[in-house]
């Protein structure tokens, strides 16, 4: 079982003494990576079994590696973009794992399927929680699991990073029907299927010559840009059905954990959500994409020292360049710069 998270205070001790010295980012491909959140990251592929280079390109492509990151036209927040809804769901289900069982007990579903917390107060708190990077990660990474399980039986196997990220963009039931459009009818117009989200952002459904996009070629624009994140992070993209370790840590006694006081470009919907609407399909997919493709212009730029970096020694040479674009740059580049 995965071992609880420590209360916040204590994180933040722990962070504090562990970056003393050292520069206050680490350099992995061309991001400058908070140490506190490359951490994160580790702590939660060893706590979870999801690896690490799948929840880094996650975090990278979400919030660029940042972990109070606000979505401007969403709920989305955090490392990993949960919205209000799917992170009360991932809390509900997955807290108690991870040193969450008050929070996790306070949540509740409405007859209407609506996830609500009794009191205001403990819900504001709850949601802050996102902000957290080590309880994001972990929580980001247990979501992941979830959107293998649910596809797993869709594709006969567990999903690809390119099937598993499109569980995240689409959300379960949109990528669902996607996938088996791909089976059965892999030259049908992706916009027949998702109509809502095509009418959203006709650019992700259509080429440059105003074609539709096959459901085909609609995933294999997805796993393109994924595999664009991998390459800017300098690791290698996992080959077929992304497999998860196996959980050998023993749980700790857990405590709830005190919220995090409460920017950048977000996803949307980054989703559990078979039973959304499509509409909250059309949010994630502009969110990701649009967002990342107009900021291609953006002048950003940043360094990052390499020294104290944590990372095994057969990564390093990949890892390090001389310039270290900014996070959110490079992620909307990655974007912006695959065909459409």
């Amino acid at each position: 079982m995965p071992s609880p998270v420590v209360p916040l205070d204590r994180l933040t001790r722990a962070a504090a003494s562990a970056t003393d010295g050292q520069s206050p980012s680490e350099t992995l491909g061309r991001f400058a990576v908070p140490r506190s959140v490359g951490r994160a990251l580790r702590n939660a592929a060893e706590s979870t079994g999801v690896g690490f280079e799948v929840l880094a390109a996650k975090a990278a492509i979400e919030s660029g590696f940042q972990p109070a990151a606000q979505a401007p036209s969403s709920s989305a927040r955090g490392l990993f973009q949960f919205i209000d809804q799917t992170w009360l769901d991932a809390v509900r289900q997955h807290g108690a794992a991870h040193g969450l069982a008050q929070e996790a007990a306070a949540i509740t579903r409405s007859a209407s399927g609506h996830l609500t917390v009794a009191e205001p107060a403990e819900r504001a708190r709850i949601l802050a929680l996102r902000d957290n990077p080590e309880i994001s990660a972990r929580l980001g990474a247990e979501h992941l699991k979830d959107i293998s399980d649910a596809l797993a039986p869709v594709l006969g196997r567990k999903p690809d990073v390119g099937e598993l990220y499109l569980g995240h963009f689409l959300g379960t039931g949109g990528a669902t029907k996607l996938l088996r459009a791909v089976a059965a009818e892999p030259g049908r117009a992706a916009s027949d299927l998702l109509p809502e989200a095509a009418r959203a952002n006709t650019t992700l459904f259509r080429g440059g010559d105003g074609a539709p996009f096959s459901a085909q070629q609609f995933l294999e624009n997805i796993r393109g840009k994924v595999g664009q994140v991998y390459a800017q992070l300098g690791l290698q993209a996992p080959v077929g059905p992304v497999e998860f370790a196996a959980v050998t840590t023993e749980a700790r006694p857990g405590e709830a954990i005190a919220s995090a006081e409460p920017f950048w470009w977000g996803s949307g919907a980054p989703a559990r959500v078979a039973h959304a609407p499509e509409r909250m399909m059309a949010s994630a997919l502009v969110e990701v994409f649009n967002r990342m493709g107009r900021g291609q212009a953006a002048q950003e730029s940043g360094t990052a020292s390499a020294e104290g970096n944590r990372l095994p020694g057969s990564l390093l040479e990949a890892l390090r360049e001389e310039a270290v674009p900014t996070p959110a740059g490079t992620a909307r580049r990655a974007y912006g710069g695959a065909s459409a």
